[in-house]
């Protein structure tokens, strides 16, 4: 439980309270040893690594995807490993089912490393330990654990975590970095995971008195601790030593022969943090973009970039100007304003309103309880131009490239060819524009009726955006508000049938540029979502 004063304090008391507790904090690198988990990441690692680029072949992809969860579960929760949430042992059966498969058929070496993963994984699975969480309790009840708090990189496990914490005895508050980002003061915390994953903030203005940075010994890198503050005041630098404890060992041999080698050397291959890293399992879950431009998996993909919100979640925001999402802009607050703006306008530091339902899908439905009973048949005009553009892409030799450039050669200004065929588009930004396109594709259809139809279901989609906008600004309470701007992310519930929504900072931007399914656009997101 955090220490609370009586009466609450000004802005400037608690700025005093967190130099204080930054200067007398004390940071403790805790590096984890256990010979199971090192021997399943150490090999998961290898048949990744050895992939290269053929990753992103479909024969692959799927083995890649689960073998990059487990090792990031692994690297990230103090959970122990046959804790039903992570699965290991169904998913060995099925690695092992698909080495049966690819057997004859695959690049034999790959398949030699894939099979080195099984027994490891399994290996796992059978043996239960917990050896993050066996470091975390050790370090909690030092103190009274109910004024501690375990930080995590994703909150959809607090609540396991929690449990398994209580199972052991330990009960203390479970939250992610942006949790931890109030003011608050705390007996002890424990950030878990790579100390490269880790918020500057948690490290630079620590709300406690002893932070221990619980992870894994075998990544290549040391935690630094940067200023609170940069100028001519020495107050402002709180750098601190960090005290490299001795390595926790769950389950080590006692002799070296046994196992797990100490001192082992640097040619068996010390892992890139980031090799684990939420981000990098984000850009491996969909391919890279086309770099000649040209066709893609379907008229469902677009073009996207990841955003990482505070919470741990992520979203996947188009890049194309016209597709929109909503954000909140904060003035003085409470007063605060909900709107529509261009996906691709957006990065660090804004804030997003996100639901686990499709973003499409939602305006979708919306905009057709607004069109009414010409729903259907103003869809069947959207849908009909596309298709027959779509066509055109399929058959040219250089696809959606091919396309946009003899659309430009007959006059068009702008040729988002991959944007148009994609079911979020409803009709180009120029009306001349898409008379050229009508005049390519030989529709035969009458320019300014079907320009009118569409213009009405844009309406209807403009329409519903911003009644929902509307809804999620009623819902944001003041305290609501401060919330947010305190730690970064808050909940909501707009009235009516309309399910939780997120408000999450960004905390930063991937810069791949994504293929991804409409779905997957402008929603709250996981990768356990890719399961």
């Amino acid at each position: 439980m955090a220490e609370q004063s009586e009466e609450p304090m000004t802005t400037l008391e608690e700025t005093d309270q967190v130099y204080a507790c930054a200067a007398d904090c004390e940071i403790w690198d805790q590096p984890v040893e256990d010979p199971i988990a090192r021997a399943f990441v150490f090999a998961a690692t290898a048949f990744l690594r050895g992939l290269g680029e053929a990753e992103d072949s479909e024969l692959w992809r799927s083995s890649a995807t689960l073998l990059r969860r487990c090792r990031r579960l692994v690297c990230t929760l103090p959970l122990p490993f046959d804790h039903p949430l992570l699965k290991f042992e169904a998913i060995a059966y099925q690695i092992d089912a698909e080495i049966s498969r690819l057997k004859g058929i695959a690049d034999p070496g790959h398949v030699q490393r894939m099979r080195a993963v099984v027994p490891s994984l399994l290996g796992l699975a059978a043996d239960g330990g917990d050896p993050l969480g066996d470091c975390t309790r050790e370090f909690l009840t030092l103190e009274d654990p109910r004024d501690g708090f375990v930080v995590l990189t994703d909150r959809k496990f607090t609540g396991a975590v929690t449990e398994a914490m209580a199972l052991n005895g330990v009960e203390v508050a479970i939250g992610t970095h942006a949790d931890l980002l109030g003011h608050d003061i705390y007996a002890s915390v424990v950030i878990v995971g790579p100390p490269t994953w880790i918020h500057q903030g948690l490290l630079n203005a620590p709300r406690t008195e002893n932070l221990a940075l619980v992870h894994y010994g075998f990544f290549r890198e040391d935690p630094e601790v940067t200023p609170l503050l940069f100028g001519p005041v020495s107050s402002t630098h709180v750098t601190r030593h960090i005290t490299k404890s001795a390595p926790f060992r769950c389950g080590a041999p006692e002799s070296p022969g046994a196992g797990w080698q100490q001192g082992e050397p640097d040619t068996a291959g010390l892992l890139v943090a980031e090799e684990c890293s939420l981000s990098e399992e984000i850009r491996a879950s969909f391919p890279r973009r086309s770099p000649a431009g040209g066709r893609r998996g379907g008229a469902d993909q677009v073009e996207a970039r990841a955003a990482v919100l505070a919470d741990g979640s992520h979203v996947f925001l188009p890049t194309d100007f016209d597709a929109r999402v909503f954000s909140l802009r904060a003035g003085e607050l409470p007063d605060v304003q909900v709107e529509q703006v261009p996906a691709s306008s957006v990065g660090r530091g804004d804030y997003l309103a996100l639901r686990n339902r499709s973003h499409h899908q939602d305006l979708v439905d919306r905009a057709d309880t607004i069109l009414g009973p010409d729903a259907a048949s103003l869809r069947t005009t959207q849908a009909e131009w596309k298709e027959q553009l779509w066509e055109r892409t399929e058959q040219h030799p250089r696809g959606i490239r091919g396309v946009a450039d003899e659309l430009r050669s007959r006059g068009a200004v702008t040729a988002n060819v991959g944007y148009w065929i994609s079911d979020w588009c409803i009709r180009p930004r120029s009306k001349a524009d898409f008379a050229v396109v009508l005049r390519y594709v030989a529709a035969g259809a009458d320019l300014d009726s079907v320009w009118e139809r569409l213009r009405r279901i844009d309406s209807a989609h403009r329409s519903a955006g911003q009644r929902y906008a509307d809804d999620v600004q009623r819902s944001l309470s003041p305290d609501r508000v401060g919330l947010l701007v305190e730690v970064g992310w808050c909940a909501v519930r707009p009235t009516g049938a309309d399910s939780e929504t997120l408000v999450a900072r960004i905390d930063y931007v991937l810069s791949d540029t994504l293929q991804v399914p409409l779905n997957a656009l402008c929603r709250l997101r996981t990768t356990e979502d890719f399961q």
